[in-house]
């Protein structure tokens, strides 16, 4: 077989060579049955998890052509596994036949993932992401990193932050840390229409961020400035809890 395709710096790829990484990515996956990885890329998670685990499927997304190959012999030795050449973004594949999602994921497409998993997908996840994408959905209220994606996220997730990965686990290095983490679906997540209206709320409220957020709810949601006041106070909008966006939304 040709060695696989080395990394596209147009598509953002740094293939992970970590076998710790691995390792915890399996320990975590063995207790599912049917998975779905983003960012196959020369299936180096995939390749762990198969050995370890025993999954009765495993879907895996990736986005480069030139890896399908690669990745067919993986299919050949393992036919659980099914590559498909295909956009995360937009997968061909009905998300709830998955009971897990996992991946190490390109910078690039973090946000729009993260958004996809939380509003249509509210399965469990274990990620690879930069460090600072994990801090941002991890954060509190008021926290300076605190933003939208941070409020969808955890409405539907218990988001667990876990070991950071340097630079030298990747091949080409990349310039910044990475970290993994743990998303646990709440049982007291809201429905997928609640958080069509949450994504659509906090895209208008946090275009003004650090603005008093009953301003930013009258001008969003057409309340009066006086109802605003008395539902939000003082408060700006970086204040404003993931509840508080929920109750917002619904009441719109």
């Amino acid at each position: 077989m040709e060695p696989s395709p080395r990394a596209s710096r147009r598509l953002g790829q740094n293939f992970l060579r970590a076998r710790w990484v691995a390792r915890e990515f399996a320990r975590w996956a063995c207790g599912f049955t049917r998975l779905l990885e983003i960012g196959v890329g020369q299936g180096f998670l995939t390749s762990e998890i198969l050995r370890r685990c025993r999954p009765s499927l495993l879907v895996g997304i990736e986005l480069d052509r030139r890896l399908m190959e690669w990745l067919g012999s993986l299919s050949f030795f393992h036919p659980v596994f099914a590559p498909v050449q295909a956009d995360a973004l937009s997968p061909p594949v009905v998300l709830e036949r998955f009971d897990a999602v996992y991946g190490s994921i390109p910078y690039s497409i973090t946000g729009p993932l993260l958004s996809l998993l939380s509003v249509e997908a509210q399965k469990p996840a274990m990620l690879l992401l930069q460090r600072e994408v994990v801090d941002r959905i991890a954060a509190r209220p008021a926290a300076s990193s605190y933003g939208r994606i941070t409020v969808l996220v955890q409405l539907v997730y218990r988001v667990k932050p876990g070991p950071v990965v340097p630079p030298s686990a990747f091949r080409p290095r990349p310039r910044v840390y990475s970290r993994i983490v743990v998303l646990e679906p709440r049982e007291d997540r809201p429905g997928r229409e609640e958080l069509r209206r949450v994504e659509e709320l906090t895209r208008c409220m946090f275009s003004g961020r650090n603005r008093k957020a009953a301003k930013q709810a009258s001008r969003c949601l057409g309340l009066s400035r006086d109802e605003a006041e008395k539902l939000l106070g003082g408060r700006r909008v970086y204040e404003l809890s993931p509840s508080d966006f929920y109750q917002l939304a619904v009441m719109a």
